[in-house]
């Protein structure tokens, strides 16, 4: 483990650090893979720069409303102008319109969330009496078994006291009160809200382990693992007898007190996953493991095996890997062999996991890799980077919060054939193909699988299809205006809006 990965969890905190300084992540970059790696091994921290202009950003308040939201017997408040619960006017509608034979629990899905509604006189002399009245509100209208207090950038700003009035309003409702800290400006990761939802879970929701459970296997699941991709690891458990509880979404309250007694927290996305499970791990002695993520074959090999490891399971587990084998790997072959003689190359802009795992399924393919966007650099993903480059070679990385007119940019320089990103990265005008590069945790279609053994072929499907029909790219390429004026396009440098670069060279 790193440094930063042995500093222990203080729970007696009101949030989590930012991850600016518990990772060193760095959100401006451009460069070679081996620019990159080689930057690390000087002895350096990886060196943080500012925008001087930024087109959009990530934000922490919606990252942590899209998914504690889903806390089935639990409600939400944000603390804010009505504004900033916008993003939860739809969640309700799209989550109970899931067939209920898709759904990865049992019963009906309620999603509640109401806003304490701030405005401008309530800036002024504080939120703290509307606060209240929304909390009250929300423990009589629906009932929950906890309530979700997120804090927007007017609360923090005001300098409302969260933990006074929880404390204070506790032993006026019978709702566990848990006040999460993601005021947008707080940290400029926006990944940072990631730690404090999982702070906030862990400090007022799971409690003492009564007992390890051997066969509940606790699975880190953020936005980017569906609907289908539970429902196929829930096949998979099956067979071997565990049960899969999946932290945060979609799990009661009562699910999550007991988190703390699973055999195992496993991984999906280290990213999303691993304050989480230090947090489990330091305060109540779950045992976790933070790599790899189950993409691609030997990956989800690794995967399996571990979790067997922790449950007992190492004799059982091999039966279902062989069938799963025999099932993916020929079909692997034949579409291996539809991407032979094709000169391609691709643009993968992904959350970590993905960028680390596409390319080496790109390559595999046959597909060159052009270049990979990411949200964050930390100290974690240089290191499986490093690997990644030991194995295919250079490529080119480029991490911004989101910054489209910097993808543009690289996307127009490069001219890959292929851009994969998720719904958050854009579309961008090109005459090469796009394709998703994961769906969102509502999709239940077995194609939304892309995780364990079974995804890679829904992945390399998507690939494949992307690839042979770029025409609808083409006609937008040919028939629209660049959101771009040509003179962005013709700057040598991606970075020409952020501020000089630091050197990498070693300290004197």
């Amino acid at each position: 483990m790193s440094k930063e990965q042995k500093k222990e969890i203080d729970l007696t905190q009101s949030t989590s650090p930012i991850r600016e300084d518990s990772l060193g992540s760095i959100k401006a970059f451009s460069g070679k893979v081996s620019d990159l790696i080689n930057g690390k091994h000087v002895g350096e921290n990886l060196a943080w720069r500012d925008h001087k202009f930024q087109q959009t950003g990530g934000c922490l308040l919606t990252q942590t409303v899209g998914r504690l939201v889903t806390i089935r017997d639990s409600a939400l408040v944000v603390h804010g102008p009505v504004g900033c619960a916008q993003g939860t006017n739809g969640y309700r509608e799209i989550y109970q319109g899931i067939p209920e034979k898709f759904r990865a629990w049992k019963g009906e899905v309620e999603l509640h969330a109401v806003s304490s509604n701030l405005t401008e006189s309530d800036i002024v002399f504080g939120g703290e009496r509307k606060l209240r009245l929304a909390i009250k509100e929300a423990a009589g209208r629906y009932n929950p078994k906890a309530i979700i207090i997120a804090c927007s950038c007017a609360s923090g700003v005001m300098g409302d006291d969260i933990e006074g009035i929880v404390a204070s309003v506790q032993r006026e409702v019978e709702p566990i009160l848990v006040p999460v800290h993601c005021e947008g400006f707080r940290s400029q990761i926006s990944q940072s809200a990631f730690d404090g939802s999982s702070h906030a879970i862990v400090k007022y929701i799971v409690q003492k382990p009564k007992k390890r459970q051997k066969d509940l296997v606790g699975v880190i699941a953020p936005m980017s693992v569906t609907l289908g991709d539970k429902n196929d690891l829930i096949r998979m458990f099956n067979k071997i007898g565990l049960r899969a509880r999946f932290i945060p979404d979609f799990a009661t309250v009562d699910e999550l007190k007991e988190i703390s007694e699973a055999a195992v927290i496993a991984p999906t996305c280290q990213s999303y996953g691993q304050y989480m499970q230090k947090a489990l791990y330091e305060n109540y002695g779950t045992p976790y493991f933070l790599d790899p993520a189950p993409l691609g074959i030997e990956n989800t090999k690794i995967w399996f095996r571990k979790i067997a490891k922790y449950t007992g399971k190492e004799k059982e587990v091999e039966q279902p890997i062989k069938e799963e084998l025999d099932f993916v790997l020929p079909r692997l072959e034949e579409l291996k062999k539809s991407f032979k003689g094709r000169e391609a190359s691709i643009y993968v802009s992904a959350g970590q996991a993905r960028a680390v795992f596409i390319p080496r399924f790109a390559t595999e393919l046959g597909i060159d890799v052009a270049a990979v966007n990411t949200l964050e650099l930390d100290h974690n993903i240089v290191d499986e980077f490093e690997q990644v480059y030991n194995e295919i070679g250079d490529f080119e990385v480029h991490a911004s919060d989101y910054q489209p007119f910097e993808q543009s940019h690289l996307l127009n320089r490069l001219k890959p054939d292929l851009y994969t990103g998720c719904a958050f990265m854009g579309l961008y005008k090109r005459e090469g193909s796009q394709l998703r590069n994961h769906s969102f945790l509502s999709d239940f279609s077995p194609q939304s699988n892309q995780f364990f053994f079974r995804g890679i072929l829904n992945y390399g499907t998507i690939l494949e299809r992307a690839l042979k029909n770029p025409s609808l790219n083409k006609t937008l390429y040919r028939e629209t205006p660049s959101p771009y004026k040509s003179w962005w396009y013709e700057q040598d440098d991606v970075e020409a809006y952020v501020k000089p670069k630091k050197s990498y060279a070693a300290k004197k």
